[in-house]
């Protein structure tokens, strides 16, 4: 059942007055006045906390307390719009536990108007997917699988600047809070040692001249152990966890995350920002300077990857000449 907006505004509150008071506890009859309602309704919105995992503490006869969030592996929709207060624009989480597909609930409140900066947030997915139709999968309370709702002031033939974006904000997330040696590869993956850590996939809707919405939609391999991974993708697949060798409260990396991420969209944005964007992307892209082999449709080139064109397709010198690559599947080539 979803809850109404009162409900959601008696958790936020109850929510940022224990955050405010770490260890401490908050006598009911606060609470009470602070809501203007009653102890009931107090108890109720505390309850549908700790549905969303928030470990509050009834302490009998005196009230409530919240002791440390910083290990919480819970996923909780109001602590996480709590801590993207300060956001410029990403402020609305949706959470379930169980979905078709984000990129489809945020297509669906897109068609309903709903304004840029919401967030659809899942632990499973039934048709989760990546690039080119491929599959998703991810096991409950390891990883990060969710898609946003954007409405920038783009072209659709600029939609894959909004990968580079992406892909800037993850990898910049992952080497300065997690503390891995992450790799940017062209145009939407997210590398450690040659292995995959996370997925982006784009899509917009609009006219020949302006895009109406964009989604995009992210997957992190964050607390995932080796015994997690199947054995027919365990050469080419990775976590946050097994790189740094601890796992990591996956709601810290998704404010992290969003918090660059909205960064990077004010700039792409902006005017001129969209060649301040490219040119960081050629500098935090280490596809630029590799050699690659290069698969599109039926195709396979190698050469060497050389730079980045104005609307984020692959330029790769070969041995043919030339070629760019709007969209294609690459592989860095290992030096012999």
């Amino acid at each position: 059942m979803a809850k109404t907006n009162d409900e959601a505004t008696s958790r936020a509150m109850i929510f940022e007055m224990l955050m405010e008071n770490p260890g401490e506890i908050i006598p009911s009859s606060l609470l009470t006045q602070k809501l203007s309602s009653s102890r009931q309704a107090v108890f109720k919105a505390v309850c549908a906390l700790r549905d969303e995992g928030v470990p509050v503490e009834s302490i009998p006869q005196r009230g409530y307390r919240l002791d440390g969030i910083e290990d919480l592996q819970k996923l909780s929709p109001t602590m996480i719009e709590y801590f993207l207060r300060g956001n410029p624009l990403f402020n609305r989480c949706i959470y379930m536990r169980e979905t078709d597909s984000t990129q489809k609930v945020i297509k669906k409140l897109a068609l309903q108007e709903a304004e840029a900066g919401v967030l659809a947030l899942t632990e499973r997915q039934s048709e989760g997917r990546g690039r080119r139709g491929r599959s998703w999968q991810s096991l409950d309370e390891k990883n990060l699988m969710f898609s946003m709702l954007l409405r920038p002031a783009l072209k659709p033939g600029e939609v894959q600047l909004l990968n580079l974006a992406a892909g800037l904000a993850v990898k910049e997330t992952l080497r300065e809070l997690c503390g891995i040696p992450a790799e940017l590869k062209w145009p939407n993956d997210i590398l450690c040692r040659d292995r995959k850590l996370c997925g982006i996939l784009s899509e917009a809707s609009g006219e020949p001249d302006r895009i109406y919405y964009a989604v995009t939609g992210i997957g992190i391999n964050v607390n995932m152990e080796s015994a997690d991974i199947p054995d027919d993708i365990s050469a080419v697949a990775t976590s946050v966890c097994i790189e740094s060798g601890r796992q990591f409260a996956r709601w810290k990396l998704l404010v992290e995350f969003l918090d660059r991420f909205a960064g990077f969209m004010s700039l792409l944005t902006s005017r001129g920002g969209a060649a301040k964007l490219l040119a960081l992307y050629r500098t935090g892209c280490d596809t630029i300077g590799k050699d690659i082999r290069v698969m599109q449709d039926e195709e396979v080139f190698t050469g060497r990857a050389t730079d980045i064109t104005p609307e984020g397709a692959l330029v790769v010198q070969t041995g043919e000449g030339e070629k760019i690559f709007a969209a294609a599947d690459v592989h860095h080539l290992r030096m012999a």
